[in-house]
């Protein structure tokens, strides 16, 4: 009798061991984060901060798996299956989401802020979580907070760009957004809109005579190997923001909520200072690399660039324009 219980109780143990295993491992979440940035990039080096982070302060119950250089697919597909719910997150450009919620192409407008500081103070502000953030909510995606805002520049392959002329007929390749596409045909130029990953092998092909971005993405991404000429025009606010899938975001407890807010702050703070870091050397490396650098009388630009506006207005309604210009300002 005492050998039988004994056995028994063997088996139990046996099937128990792996139970318990087994629920040990539900009890861990594990998040998937896509980019289409590269892992030197400044977004995700703040990534993989907020990863060490939301392991800690969950005491391992909560892990995140970064994915950079679009390993799940191109950016559209990548914000299409977060709106479904099928990818836990995206650390991208808000230009992307306006396929998805509109009003954010408010966010676009050519010379919007003069630095970063006012652009903080817009994202950060009640007015862009009353007309943008709540949207994007109902839209299924959950923006947790804003990581960073860059100024972009336009690089070409063979002419220099010295003034607004310089730009005619050239094809430039711009993230697939109608305010991009509207600036640079505004500026006489044939906007292309293209994925980021593609545009290496399209600027070495000239399939594309140039495109535009911030220096540091233009040192990292490596165009500068294919693009001898960078004019600094700023004429564009480019704002990288962490967003969450709305029905991911619904399945985490609170307690781990709170702990995904936490861990985006300090991602945040990791990727301003890296990009400041990088920021303060990025033109001397572009020198040094060989690149052209001309800067361009910005007047014509801006001016071209607000005339823009009319056409924002059209398509988002001009009480939303004017509201986001004034508090911009």
């Amino acid at each position: 009798m005492m050998r039988r219980r004994a056995v028994t109780g063997l088996f139990v143990g046996a099937l128990g061991a792996p139970f318990l295993r087994s629920a040990a491992a539900q009890d861990v979440r594990t998040l998937r984060i896509g980019s289409a940035l590269d892992p030197q990039h400044p977004i995700l080096v703040g990534a993989r901060r907020m990863a060490e982070v939301a392991e800690q302060e969950s005491s391992g119950k909560l892990k995140i798996n970064l994915f950079p250089s679009s390993q799940l697919g191109a950016q559209r597909e990548m914000w299409q299956n977060v709106q479904a719910g099928v990818l836990d997150g995206i650390i991208d450009a808000s230009a992307s989401m306006v396929t998805f919620v509109p009003q954010f192409g408010v966010l676009d407008l050519p010379y919007l802020v003069p630095d970063e500081a006012a652009a903080f103070r817009l994202l950060d502000g009640p007015v862009v979580e009353e007309e943008l953030v709540r949207r994007a909510a109902a839209s299924g995606f959950r923006v947790v907070n804003f990581w960073e805002v860059t100024f972009r520049n336009i690089y070409t392959r063979a002419k220099a760009v010295n003034a607004v002329a310089d730009l005619q007929g050239q094809k430039i390749r711009v993230i697939p957004n109608p305010s991009f596409i509207a600036l640079f045909r505004s500026l006489g130029a044939a906007p292309t809109p293209m994925a980021l990953g593609e545009v290496y092998t399209a600027l070495q092909q000239g399939v594309l005579d140039g495109a535009e971005n911030d220096n540091v993405t233009f040192l990292s991404s490596r165009h500068l190997e294919v693009a001898k000429n960078l004019a600094i025009t700023n004429h564009m606010m480019l704002v990288n923001t962490f967003v969450m899938s709305e029905r991911g975001w619904n399945r985490l407890p609170e307690n781990l909520r709170a702990v995904m807010r936490k861990a985006s702050i300090e991602g945040r703070k990791a990727v301003m200072e890296d990009r400041h870091k990088r920021d303060a050397g990025a033109l001397d490396q572009i020198k040094a690399a060989g690149v052209n650098i001309t800067q361009p009388d910005l007047s014509p630009f801006r001016e071209i660039g607000r005339k823009t506006y009319a056409q924002f207005e059209e398509r988002l309604g001009k009480p939303l324009v004017d509201r986001i210009v004034a508090t911009a300002g």
